[in-house]
């Protein structure tokens, strides 16, 4: 199989068509995913008291720390679609703040297995942690005509390129957008998002180091990763950061 720099564009043509598509959907009003509310997390024991007594609870078209669960691709199609038959508006162009910390294609294998004497017991994820759980990326791309099955940085590729697009569409004109990642994939990714965002608009190369860990003898220690940040206009707001 060719090498990864020669299957990019493919990787880059088949997101966008991918982004394109999903886009189409929610302009076109065909989108029917909506983000369903399961519970309710009220801030603290006041309010919950205070909304008891007023028989006036949290409706699902306000927003108060949601925390949403499931396959991101689906809830920012939710998002950017709103639902407007129940009062909830579209969230394009409306959010200030995106940072993501997605697995770092380190080919590990995070479920849990737990041994017992006479029999092995492994702790599966569900369909929604799968991805999270086991950072093992596999899927397919069109190559010489058919389409081929990929792995490993090809397939992690292909599968953040139409999510990050969504996130573009989220993010407001004065907001910011942060990518955290390690060295296993970062050259890669910022060249991914240099091409969603421009590469007019990267705006910092954040290094954040940390210690602890065994100390390798023969090699450098990989003691950092790499947070990008990007903004998609001149009137991102900064608010600077102190040391106390």
């Amino acid at each position: 199989m060719a090498s990864i720099i020669e299957l990019l564009p493919r990787v880059v043509s088949e997101g966008r068509a991918e982004a394109r598509r999903i886009l189409d959907g929610v302009g076109g009003g065909s989108s029917r995913i909506s983000l369903q509310t399961n519970e309710l997390v009220i801030p603290n024991r006041e309010q919950a008291q205070q909304e008891l007594l007023d028989q006036q609870p949290i409706a699902d078209n306000q927003w108060h720390n949601k925390l949403i669960y499931g396959d991101n691709l689906l809830a920012m199609q939710a998002l950017l679609a709103g639902d407007p038959a129940n009062g909830v508006e579209s969230m394009r162009g409306k959010i200030d703040l995106i940072y993501i910390d997605p697995p770092y294609d380190s080919k590990a294998d995070y479920r849990t297995k737990v041994v017992l004497p006479g029999a092995d017991v492994e702790s599966r994820p569900t369909v929604m942690e799968q991805f999270a759980y086991a950072d093992t990326w596999s899927g397919e791309l069109h190559i010489g005509g058919q389409r081929e099955p990929i792995k490993g940085t090809l397939a992690y590729l292909r599968y953040m390129y139409p999510r990050l697009v969504l996130m573009r569409e989220l993010l407001s004109e004065q907001g910011s957008f942060y990518f955290h990642i390690d060295y296993h994939i970062g050259a890669y990714v910022k060249v991914i998002l240099d091409d969603i965002f421009g590469k007019e608009r990267f705006k910092n190369e954040i290094i954040w180091t940390y210690n602890g860990g065994a100390l390798p003898r023969g090699d450098y220690p990989r003691k950092h990763d790499a947070i990008f940040r990007y903004t998609i206009s001149n009137n991102s707001v900064f608010n600077v950061a102190y040391r106390h």
